[in-house]
């Protein structure tokens, strides 16, 4: 007779016991190396090759490390996860098509990855669904789409992390953004622009940028801290507001441009510094007075 998973037998006159068990399927930490193999399991004595298969060994709100310096492959993220390189060149390299896409309503964080797009790739990170989307240290480039495309209704954090040589670092279309202590550097377009929800960037650059450093086509920007150099237009608020303090615009082609219905604030008294020698088009709002 079976009970509660404890099966048992007579057999000749004797009582025998056999217990039985139901193995884990997944793993709460998975790990990824160059040396792994994606026929094992992930766990820490027999790693994996891919992300892809990671994901798949990894449970919900799981954990996935990175042993070594490599390359791991593009993946789909569509649950709660932690991936963490720290101290090594862990890399996505992607010819066509996204590097990462995320898609979850759970929260995942993402540290010290390099995406790389060989100017072939679409988007370095696309998010189209999540919670709380968190990328630290991370370094994106080259993708024809894009660096980090945020099309969720959720949120972004980002900190300490380089958004370069793309079409456009950080581009938003809705949900909250929060990037600090960012580059966004040498993109074809903007290096930051919010089309809808709210963009907050603080402590941050945008150099060499085709046609913005930062700019507000829809949503709310706020800057603080922030410098703008040898971009075309520094700031640009277009149909949006922009707000800006204690920030460095100088060395553009125009210093900012309002043109033709959008709006953009500074702080007063504050320390920004528009420098002269760069055109600019249409005015600023009125100043707003800090208590």
């Amino acid at each position: 007779m079976r009970k509660h998973g404890l099966a048992i037998n007579v057999i000749a006159g004797a009582l025998a016991l056999a217990f039985t068990f139901t193995a884990q399927a997944q793993n709460n930490r998975s790990f990824v190396a160059t040396t792994g193999n994606d026929a094992n399991n992930c766990s820490a004595s027999a790693y994996c090759r891919t992300f892809g298969r990671a994901l798949a060994q990894t449970n919900s709100g799981g954990e996935i490390i990175v042993i070594d310096s490599g390359g791991y492959g593009p993946a789909t993220i569509a649950q709660p996860v932690i991936i963490t390189a720290i101290g090594i060149d862990a890399s996505i390299t992607a010819t066509s098509g996204d590097a990462l896409t995320i898609n979850t309503t759970g929260n995942v964080t993402i540290t010290g990855l390099n995406l790389n797009g060989g100017g072939t790739a679409s988007v370095g990170v696309l998010i189209t669904q999540v919670g709380v989307l968190r990328l630290n240290n991370m370094q994106v480039q080259s993708f024809l789409g894009g660096c980090v495309a945020f099309e969720a209704t959720g949120n972004l954090a980002m900190e300490d992390s380089k958004l370069n040589d793309c079409a456009n670092g950080l581009f938003q279309s809705s949900g909250q953004v929060y990037a600090h202590n960012t580059e966004f550097d040498h993109n074809l377009v903007a290096g930051a622009v919010t089309f809808a929800g709210t963009m907050t960037i603080a402590d941050s650059s945008a150099h060499y940028n085709g046609a913005s450093g930062f700019a507000a086509h829809g949503g709310t920007m706020t800057l603080f801290n922030v410098r703008a150099a040898f971009n075309t237009d520094g700031l640009d608020a277009n149909s949006s507001a922009l707000y800006l303090a204690d920030s460095l615009i100088s060395d553009n082609t125009n210093s900012y441009s309002t043109l033709p219905v959008g709006t953009m604030f500074g702080s007063s008294p504050g320390t920004s510094l528009i420098t002269p020698g760069q055109s600019s088009s249409g005015s600023l709002g009125t100043a707003i007075t800090l208590k």
